[in-house]
This record gives structure tokens, C-alpha cells and sequence, in this order.
């Protein structure tokens, strides 16, 4: 995968990522979102954040209830341990 960004220089940088360093980002995101998941504050507050909009909806789809730590922890596990990394 090639990507171009604009780096603390003035210049445009073009980079290629490749396989593992996809598949570890791709990782990375995973963990992520499992300790946004555990660690989140979705229980005392409405969501105001566009992603955590996007998690309290997908749980409300499928009668999860976002605000309970436990439910919505065992929901993503669930579904982060089936999630195949497409850079395998």
C-alpha cells in the first residue's frame, strides 16, 4: 500500500507499507478499540464523539446495552476475536 502525507517538512512524503506492517496496524486497531471498549466512559455519559456514536448504535442494533461494562466488553471480544485481519 502506497500513502502519501504531509510530514513536519514543507515536502510531501511517499511511503510503502507493507504486508506486516499492515497486518500490525491492522492489530494495533483491534487493541485499540478493546481498550476504548474496557475503558470507555459509554456507561456515564451520551455519546458525544462521532466513533462512540457509531459503537452505542451498533450495540443498540443488536439489544446490547452499551452503558453496562460487562455487555458491551463481552460483545466486542466476541467480535473482535471472529474479525479476520485482511493483511494475513
Amino acid at each position: 500500500m502506497e500513502i502519501t502525507f504531509d510530514g513536519h517538512m514543507p515536502a510531501q512524503r511517499q511511503v510503502t507499507l507493507t504486508q506486516p506492517e499492515l497486518f500490525s496496524i491492522f492489530e494495533a486497531m483491534k487493541n485499540e478499540l478493546y481498550k476504548h471498549m474496557a475503558y470507555s466512559s459509554l456507561s456515564e455519559n451520551d455519546p458525544i464523539f462521532p466513533h462512540d456514536k457509531a459503537i452505542c448504535d451498533i450495540c443498540k442494533a443488536h439489544d446490547v446495552d452499551f452503558r453496562y461494562k460487562k455487555d458491551r466488553l463481552a460483545f466486542f471480544t466476541a467480535i473482535l476475536e471472529k474479525i479476520e485481519n485482511p493483511y494475513a
